[in-house]
């Protein structure tokens, strides 16, 4: 897990994901419909769908049966959790920046205390929730997991201001990591 984060947050989305699924079938180990991958590790010709901010990420869904028997799917949603946390921390690196350099009443934004404190909480829940991700392993605690990491990646986003919200910013790496790990997490929490 620890791995997937630091390649996340040095390389981005697609070089962690692929790092996650090394050693994953992704066509016959999803346990839905299809499965999020980086688009250059899909075999010539197999199925694929896109989606328009996943493409920008390198990432497209391949179309599985849907089984997911054969892999631990909660090993996989761990290591997912590790790549969605390295990627909280690099838009968070980026949102810091972002705070440092907009300047308001002749301060700069970062030196405020609401967002101070924002990005200190933002800090703290990425602390916990690698802490959770390391000692909880059931389906329902990493189904829980993933949830309070699309919940954290609205904080982060929320750093940038309406510049989160567009297409061509690097906080779409938020949006598709919660696209990501839709396609990949049983959030039924069903034994496999």
């Amino acid at each position: 897990m620890q791995d997937c984060e630091m390649i996340a947050r040095d390389d981005g989305l697609a070089a962690s994901l692929a790092a996650a699924l090394s050693d994953v079938d992704s066509h016959t180990a999803s346990p839905g419909r299809f499965a999020a991958v980086p688009a250059s590790s899909v075999p010539s010709r197999a199925p694929v769908r896109t989606h328009s901010l996943a493409e920008r990420e390198d990432i497209v869904f391949l179309e599985c049966p849907g089984e997911g028997e054969a892999y631990d799917l909660v090993e996989i949603g761990t290591r997912l959790a590790g790549v969605r946390l390295g990627v909280v921390r690099r838009l968070l690196d980026q949102a810091v920046e972002h705070l440092e350099a907009r300047i308001v009443g002749e301060e700069p934004l970062l030196r405020k205390q609401l967002i101070t404190g924002s990005v200190a909480d933002a800090m703290a829940e990425v602390e916990l929730l690698r802490a959770y991700a390391e000692t909880q392993h059931a389906p329902d605690a990493v189904a829980d997991l993933h949830d309070r990491l699309d919940a954290l990646g609205w904080e982060v986003l929320k750093l940038f201001g309406a510049a989160g919200y567009m297409a061509d910013h690097p906080a779409r790496a938020l949006y598709v990591s919660a696209l990501v790990a839709n396609s990949w997490v049983d959030r039924n929490g069903a034994e496999r």
